[in-house]
């Protein structure tokens, strides 16, 4: 088959001339955004770094009378990759000391295991290390990547409360900066020996977005948090009377609940004008983006309005032109696609010369290998083809393995630069069939799309920070108003002709004459026109990516007496013994490894009650806990 293959992917492309591509290309970018940024923001999982992540983290601690604490603490991993177990650090600085009492642990949701206190490294086993500030427990257990491990530790920590005169307290790093991954969907739990404690003041310093439940009646404290980033603690502060504590060895004989109360009152309203900062912050940038948007599809509208697209009178759809083009293959296929010419252009246009008597073409041996050799006869009136001849080849001649072999050695992109320049005069000529102030208004269509929809997205995505109802409220005004926006501009586009009245008509008998080459299965080309018709026509199939389907039918409704004597010039290449020759295929290999010669040569990512978390500390033990896998 003569045909210079598919290298579409090469050509230059015309930007301007494709704004219904880029068009439907720029919104279905714009959705996947925006689905994907919706999803961020509604909540899906956030992968971290390490090959795992946390969640639910659960803590729970039981307070003693004596002012010891039994503490359970329940993690669930998920792993994206192989590890040979976990490990849990438990921070005693500040306390009187503690010990592991027990651990347990289930994979995949299977039973309930209880681990085995041993340094022998086997699955289940499980080893402690402890000195004066930290108890380390680290469990072996293989995992695969996909696989979900929930470990259960149990500590008894001594001295964790302090009787003042006038006060019990509770300051504690729960969960320290040791925590190498974010924590997710954390709660924690601390439970008072007695219930009805109705002096409980409690206050967590964390992550501002927590919450802290105050249960006076349960004697009961809980902290939540979606998410504690890695390596940041939660401290939680209790205040409540010595008798919930009244066997508490652990005693101060001063007073401190009033200047707990002060330290706690400062930090709870600093975190309180903070969130209040933010709240204005996020209302005050929702808000100019509301205006933003507002102002920016006010000015478009007008603009459009006072800049309306240039109309013509659109001719009656060909569905089947038997007429050959009046223009050359290279600029048919440039007009039916709305594109530079590509190579398939280039074979149609080789074949022109081929026809002019200005090069020859014949099948040839090179060793094992049938190729195509192409000689000059006379001056070309192509620009590709003369640096071929001048530098591919010898003495006026080339063979298409050697355009390959050039192409492979082309590690500065001429052959990339000679198939632009020969693209040129192509482009130039088209320019008469296009309406430049339309094309101008299609582009300018475009960057509106993609400006409007951006502003739509962040509008949308603002509006989460502002709370769940109004993010859910916004998400579908935003969807609905950006389907209807896209709808119209679709609509609007369809208005605008990139042709003018001289390119409508051409582009349509162009269209028309590609549709008969698709379809000449249907026909019989022997009716249609001799075989002088159809030499004319080949070139033009070529362009169009069609030469050998054309050829065929040919065949078919020709003898090969008349196909031989006819065809003078295309015979050896279709019919002869080069039949099957993938000229296109080289030449498109050519191009692209010149293309990626050029591409990799220039490169060398405040009471005490119910309420939300403050920040700061308030100077609790402990701090260092965390854990991981290994």
């Amino acid at each position: 088959m003569m045909g210079l293959g598919r290298s579409d992917a090469y050509a230059k492309i015309w930007v301007v001339r494709r704004g219904g591509r880029m068009l439907r290309r720029g919104l279905g970018l714009i959705l996947g955004l925006i689905i994907g940024g919706l999803g961020l923001i509604m909540g899906q999982p956030v992968r971290a770094n390490a090959d795992y992540t946390i969640s639910p983290y659960q803590m729970n601690v039981q307070i003693q009378r004596d002012g010891n604490a039994n503490v359970t603490q329940t993690m669930t991993y998920h792993f994206d990759d192989d590890y040979h177990g976990v490990f849990n650090v438990q921070d005693i600085r500040g306390i009187q000391g503690g010990r592991l009492t027990n651990v347990k642990y289930q994979v995949n949701r299977g039973l309930i295991m209880p681990g085995t206190k041993s340094a022998d490294g086997m699955d289940g086993d499980y080893e402690v290390s402890q000195n004066q500030q930290r108890i380390k427990v680290k469990l072996y257990q293989e995992i695969n990547a996909g696989d979900q491990l929930k470990v259960t530790y149990r500590f008894h920590l001594r001295g964790v409360v302090t009787n003042y005169r006038d006060t019990a307290e509770l300051n504690w790093k729960v969960i320290g900066t040791g925590w190498d991954e974010p924590l997710n969907h954390v709660r924690v739990t601390i439970q008072l020996p007695q219930k009805s404690v109705n002096q409980l003041q409690a206050w967590t310093h964390g992550p501002l977005s927590g919450r802290t439940q105050v249960d006076r009646q349960q004697g009961r404290v809980t902290m939540t948090v979606d998410r504690n980033l890695a390596n940041s603690f939660i401290e939680s502060h209790l205040l409540f009377p010595t008798a919930v504590t009244a066997s508490n060895p652990n005693r101060v004989a001063k007073n401190h609940l009033a200047a707990a109360q002060k330290q706690e009152a400062q930090l709870a309203r600093a975190a309180n004008q903070k969130r209040q900062r933010d709240r204005w912050l996020r209302w005050g940038g929702f808000g100019l983006l509301v205006v933003l948007l507002a102002g920016f599809s006010y000015r478009s509208w007008r603009w459009y309005h006072r800049h309306p697209a240039n109309r013509y009178p659109h001719p009656t759809p060909i569905n089947h032109s038997f007429d050959v083009p009046g223009v050359p293959p290279a600029l048919a296929q440039s007009l039916a696609d709305g594109v530079s010419p590509n190579t398939d252009a280039l074979a149609g246009e080789i074949l022109v010369a081929a026809a002019n008597k200005e090069i020859k073409l014949e099948p040839v041996k090179d060793g094992r290998k049938t190729t195509v050799r192409l000689t000059r006869i006379r001056e070309t009136t192509n620009s590709f083809l003369e640096k071929c001849f001048a530098e591919v080849g010898r003495d006026g001649s080339f063979t298409l393995l050697e355009l390959k072999k050039f192409g492979k050695q082309d590690d500065t992109g001429r052959l990339n630069q000679w198939f632009t320049a020969w693209q040129q005069p192509t482009d130039e000529a088209a320019d008469a069939y296009y309406d430049k102030d339309n094309l101008k208004l299609r582009t300018r269509l475009y960057g509106t799309v993609m400006g409007l929809s951006t502003l739509i997205f962040l509008t949308t995505a603002a509006s989460w920070l502002l709370g769940m109802t109004v993010g859910k409220i916004v998400t579908v005004i935003g969807v609905v108003g950006l389907l209807t926006f896209w709808i119209l501009v679709r609509r609007f586009s369809r208005r605008i002709d990139r042709h003018n009245a001289k390119g409508l008509s051409q582009v349509n008998e162009l269209k028309g004459f590609r549709r008969m080459l698709k379809d000449i299965g249907h026909f019989n080309t022997a009716e249609i026109g001799d075989l002088i018709l159809w030499e004319q026509i080949l070139p033009y199939a070529a362009a169009f990516g069609l030469a050998q389907q054309v050829a065929d039918k040919l065949a078919v409704d020709f003898d090969t007496a008349a196909l031989d004597t006819s065809l003078v010039v295309f015979y050896p290449l279709f019919y002869g013994t080069g039949f099957g020759i993938p000229l296109g295929d080289a030449l498109g290999d050519s191009l692209s490894t010149a293309l990626h010669a050029s591409d990799t040569s220039s490169s060398s990512s405040i009471s005490g009650g119910s309420g939300g978390f403050s920040g700061g500390s308030s100077g609790g033990f402990g701090g260092g806990s965390g854990g991981g896998a290994f």
